[in-house]
C-alpha cells in the first residue's frame, strides 16, 4: 500500500523535484552570482635566507612590489576580501639565476577560494640579485628645531650605541650617506633617556622609503637606539671681553673696541659655570682672533662664538656669532661718545616728534692745535637741524660745535624716526 503510493504519479513528481531545484538555483545565482573580481595587492618575499646563505641578497624592481590577484566566485564569498588575500614570491621557487631580471614566480591563496578560481597577473615579478655587504656608520644625534624649558640647554646627546652596522644590497648601501637620530627636546626639564627610530639619509639628502628599509638588517635588531639627554643650565649676562694683536698701519692708533652682542647666556655643567662666575662671569675673546697688523682703517671681524667657549660650556638661545669692531684712527685723534638725549633738535615743527636710533653716537675728533688729550666729551656740541622735514626716517648728518684747536675728523650722521604727534 505504502509502496504503491510512492510510485503514484512518480513522473510528475520528479518533475516537480527538478522544477523546484531549477527554481532555487535561479533564485540564488540572481541573490548570490558567480563574479570576478581583482585586488591590488603587496607581494611578500619568503625564504630569503635561500640566497643570504650564499651571500647574496636581493631587490624587487620598481613597479613589481604588487600584483593583480584575481577571484572567480559567489559575491558573497570573492567580493570586500581585500585583507584575506596573500601573494607570496617563493625564492625556493626560481627556476633560473642567470636571467636578468631574475624572474619569482607568485601565488595567491584566499580562504574559502579554491585555488583553480585564482589567478595572478603578472605571474612572476623581476628581482635584481646582488652581492650582501655590510657597512658600519656613527649615529648622529640632533633636536632639530625642538628646545627644552627656558632655563635649560642641551649639554650632551649621546646615542647608545654609538654605531651601527648595516648589512643589504650592495647598491643600496654604497647610497647611504649618513645615519641619524632625532630626539624632541621641547618638554625636557631633567635628564633623559629616550628611544629613538633611526633616519638614514642617501647622498642626496634624501631619507630611504621603507621599501628600501626593508631590505637592511642592522646589527642591534631593529634600527632604533636610545638616546640620553644632557641638559645644561643657563646663566645670562655674560661679558664678552675682547682681545686683539697686532699694531695698526704707521700713523694710526686703536680708537674704540666693542662687540655686538656684548653680553650673552650660556649653558653648562655646575662646574663650569662656578668657574665661570671666578672669572668674573666673562668670556675671554682671544688676541689672534682679531688681527690688526697694517691695518689704516675700521676692521670688523665675525666671531664663531662656539669657538671660544671653554670646556662644558655652551652659548645658549641659538646665538652664533658676534661681530667685533674695531676702529682704527689718525694719530692725534680720538673717539669720544656722545648721548643722543644731548644733541639739540633745531626747526622741528611743533607737531611732530623726533626719535633717534641710538642712544649715542660717536664723534671723531683731531687736533689741530690743542692736546686731544685734554678735550672731553662733555666740550663737544651737536645738533640736527630739521627744517622742512615732515614725518618719516632719516639719516641726517649733525652739525658739530668744537673747541678751538679741534675739528672733526668724518662728518657725524645718524638715524631718526620722525613722526606726527597723536
Amino acid at each position: 500500500m505504502i509502496k504503491k503510493k510512492l510510485t503514484n504519479n512518480l513522473l510528475l513528481k520528479i518533475l516537480s523535484l527538478a522544477i523546484a531545484l531549477a527554481i532555487w538555483l535561479l533564485v540564488a545565482n540572481i541573490n548570490d552570482p558567480v563574479v570576478v573580481t581583482s585586488y591590488d595587492v603587496p607581494v611578500t618575499i619568503q625564504n630569503s635566507a635561500y640566497l643570504e646563505s650564499g651571500g647574496k641578497t636581493y631587490q624587487v624592481l620598481e613597479q613589481q612590489q604588487m600584483v593583480t590577484v584575481i577571484l572567480r566566485g559567489n559575491s558573497s564569498v570573492v567580493e570586500n576580501r581585500t585583507g584575506d588575500i596573500q601573494a607570496v614570491a617563493d625564492l625556493t621557487q626560481i627556476v633560473d639565476m642567470d636571467t636578468t631580471p631574475v624572474m619569482v614566480p607568485v601565488t595567491a591563496t584566499c580562504d574559502r577560494v579554491a585555488a583553480e578560481d585564482i589567478s595572478v597577473v603578472p605571474a612572476a615579478i623581476g628581482i635584481e640579485i646582488e652581492d650582501m655587504v655590510s657597512k658600519d656608520f656613527t649615529i648622529t644625534v640632533t633636536a632639530g628645531d625642538t628646545t627644552p624649558s627656558a632655563d635649560y640647554e642641551v649639554g650632551t646627546m649621546e646615542a647608545n650605541p654609538e654605531k651601527v652596522t648595516i648589512t643589504g644590497p650592495e647598491s643600496l648601501i654604497d647610497k647611504i650617506d649618513r645615519v641619524m637620530a632625532e630626539v624632541n627636546t621641547a618638554p625636557m626639564n631633567e635628564d633623559t633617556t629616550i628611544t629613538s627610530r633611526l633616519i638614514i639619509y642617501d647622498k642626496n639628502q634624501d631619507t630611504l622609503d621603507e621599501t628600501e628599509m626593508n631590505y637592511l638588517k642592522f646589527d642591534i635588531g631593529q634600527p632604533v637606539v636610545d638616546i640620553h639627554v644632557d641638559l645644561w643650565r643657563v646663566r645670562g649676562d655674560i661679558q664678552l671681553a675682547v682681545n686683539y694683536s697686532g699694531s695698526p698701519a704707521p700713523g694710526y692708533q686703536v680708537g674704540d673696541v666693542t662687540i655686538t652682542p656684548s653680553t650673552i647666556s650660556v649653558a653648562g655643567t655646575d662646574e663650569a659655570l662656578a668657574q665661570l662666575a671666578v672669572e668674573g662671569n666673562t668670556i675671554e675673546i682671544p688676541a689672534d682672533a682679531v688681527v690688526l697688523e697694517g691695518q689704516d682703517s675700521d676692521v670688523e671681524t665675525r666671531l664663531t662664538l662656539s669657538e671660544y667657549m671653554p670646556d662644558d660650556l655652551v652659548v645658549a638661545n641659538n646665538v652664533e656669532t658676534a661681530i667685533a669692531n674695531v676702529s682704527i684712527i689718525p694719530e692725534g685723534s680720538q673717539e669720544f661718545r656722545v648721548a643722543t638725549r644731548d644733541i639739540a633738535i633745531e626747526n622741528l615743527d611743533d607737531k611732530l616728534r623726533l626719535v633717534f636710533d641710538t642712544d649715542s653716537v660717536t664723534v671723531r675728533v683731531r687736533e689741530t692745535g690743542g692736546q686731544i688729550n685734554d678735550l672731553t666729551a662733555d666740550e663737544i656740541s651737536l645738533s640736527a637741524d630739521m627744517k622742512d622735514r615732515g614725518a618719516g626716517d632719516y639719516e641726517i648728518q649733525l652739525e658739530a660745535d668744537l673747541p678751538d684747536g679741534y675739528e672733526l675728523l668724518v662728518p657725524v650722521k645718524t638715524l631718526v624716526h620722525v613722526s606726527e604727534l597723536e
